[in-house]
């Protein structure tokens, strides 16, 4: 595989990613979920331009580190598509991280709240709710169940978290590999298909699709019937209407 040629593919899906997430969207009727996705594919954006900088030199761990965070917003990017209310656990997730971040730390005496005069205020702060507790995030393994990537999940996610944890001793290349730029971009042509053919179709992609879009085998037989794509139903918003496993 030539190198070069993989850094101009993805220079041209990272600026495909970022034109993507400006497109209109076909409707209005799930703004929750077109936020997600088009935060998204900007993340996407950027991290793909990450590693085409880094596709020359001793940088294999770095590409692998940033493969992961790819594969991760793959997934959380087909799973807000489920539902509008998982749209909005996403967008909201930072703010429950940080809040998580305070309350831990503020609890160590890490973290204080001082006004002006430097009177503390962080007892106060804690007790009047507002850094509370709101419903948890669903793991990164149980959404990827919840939306049929677990097998994604499990063979690649997994795998790059070694990387990601400082756990893969055994690296034998520090130059990046042609091999690991090749990944990257099968899983920005997913995250880049998914968010925008959720934009302006309103449709998911189905296990068959996900398998050619990543250039894996097919396992559909002749006789199996298609798997049926839909818009969102919001009233259930953790139920996998679209099997994508």
């Amino acid at each position: 595989m030539d190198t070069n040629l993989i850094v101009t593919d993805l220079a041209q899906r990272a600026a495909a990613m970022t034109a993507g997430a400006k497109i209109s969207a076909k409707d209005n009727n799930h703004p929750e979920i077109d936020a997600t996705v088009r935060q998204f594919l900007h993340t996407g954006s950027q991290l793909i331009t990450s590693c085409l900088t880094l596709a020359h030199g001793p940088h294999e761990l770095a590409v692998n580190i940033l493969l992961r965070s790819l594969i991760e917003i793959a997934i959380k990017a087909h799973w807000a598509t489920m539902s509008s209310e998982n749209g909005q656990f996403l967008l909201d997730a930072t703010k429950e991280q940080l809040k998580t971040i305070f309350r831990v730390n503020a609890k160590n005496g890490l973290g204080r709240i001082l006004d002006a005069r430097g009177n503390d205020h962080t007892d106060a702060f804690l007790t009047s709710g507002r850094a509370g507790r709101s419903a948890r995030l669903p793991s990164m393994d149980t959404m990827a169940e919840q939306c049929g990537l677990r097998d994604l999940y499990n063979i690649f996610y997994r795998f790059q978290s070694l990387h990601t944890h400082g756990n893969d001793v055994c690296e034998k290349s520090l130059s990046t590999q042609a091999g690991t730029l090749s990944a990257v971009g099968a899983f920005s042509n997913l995250l880049g298909h998914a968010g925008i053919r959720w934009l302006v179709h309103r449709s998911r992609p189905d296990s068959e699709e996900i398998r050619a879009i990543l250039g894996l085998e097919s396992k559909r037989r002749p006789w199996d019937p298609p798997n049926p794509t839909s818009s969102p139903d919001t009233n259930e918003p953790h139920q996998n209407r679209h099997d994508t496993t």
